[in-house]
């Protein structure tokens, strides 16, 4: 029983993470918390559904076809939307993003209606694999691997490629990146469609166990952000392990507790690293001289 939930909590837990790595490349290259997230990762999930079943391409076609899309998608809204905004404080892109949650929301409404959705998996009716003694759905063995593919890849990616170090030297010092040659707007743009191309990942992994809505992502970019909090927003390996605490912890006070306090227990966490631990488990402490 315990072992079962355990498993489950982690599979939940790397989904989470993917939201919350995609929001900490936004937060860490940007310093914009985008709370956009979830319904770009929303919307890029309801195009693959579109590609499975209106234009009919399957599922290993269309997925990767979507998760483009959601690269794209990000990209678009750096461009159009966060842009412009780039030299304001940063309050106003936030609040940006804030409005463009609703607006993201509205059109997908306006597009696929706001009635519920079935999103088919490959891996639905697929006999679930033994660990030891354990029965672990194969959805539970994708999602967990992908969210360690994710961080691993992640982490690569911005501490041993010339385009992640300039991505880390822009986040850490826009004026001397800007003289080094580094285009603060174009780094911009490949953090937002690197989130949105994550978050993508993680909306069409989570929507077969939930009913796909305009409403999918909600729950889940709160959570994000709570075991972003928890692991600490500037770190990926952080965010990742955090994530997966929430999701464990989740299932045993769901389990063991109540159903109720297990959602409470998101915003337990939140409140209680924010008062003993604001910069999080895995977080450093900023040391200012005067």
């Amino acid at each position: 029983m315990i072992a079962n939930l355990i498993v489950g909590g982690l599979a939940a837990g790397c989904l989470y993470a993917m939201v919350g790595i995609a929001i900490v490349v936004v937060l860490n290259i940007t310093d914009i918390a985008n709370f956009a997230q979830g319904e770009m990762a929303m919307v890029t999930t309801f195009f693959a559904y579109w590609l499975l079943d209106s234009v009919g391409l399957t599922w290993w076609q269309a997925v990767p076809v979507a998760i483009l899309f959601g690269m794209v998608q990000g990209i678009v809204i750096q461009q159009v939307v966060i842009r412009p905004l780039i030299g304001s404080p940063v309050l106003s892109a936030i609040i940006a993003t804030l409005g463009l949650n609703i607006v993201l929301n509205s059109v997908a409404g306006l597009i696929w209606g706001h009635q519920t959705y079935t999103f088919p998996s490959p891996f639905a009716f697929s006999a679930p694999l033994m660990i030891g003694s354990v029965p672990v759905p194969v959805a539970s063995v994708v999602s967990i691997l992908a969210g360690l593919a994710i961080v691993v890849a992640m982490t690569w990616f911005l501490r041993f490629t010339w385009i992640g170090l300039g991505l880390r030297a822009a986040s850490q010092n826009p004026t001397v990146a800007r003289m080094m040659g580094v285009s603060i707007s174009r780094t911009s743009a490949i953090a937002w469609g690197l989130g949105g191309l994550i978050g993508g990942i993680a909306g069409i992994l989570v929507a077969p166990s939930l009913f796909l809505d305009t409403n999918l992502m909600g729950a889940l970019l709160i959570k994000a952000f709570a075991g972003g909090v928890l692991g600490g927003l500037h770190s990926l390996i952080g965010v990742f392990l955090g994530c997966l605490a929430l999701g464990v912890a989740e299932n045993l006070v769901g389990a063991y507790v109540s159903p109720a306090f297990g959602e409470a227990i998101t915003f337990i966490i939140i409140i209680a690293v924010l008062i003993v631990r604001p910069e999080g488990v895995f977080g450093r402490v900023k040391v200012r001289k005067v």
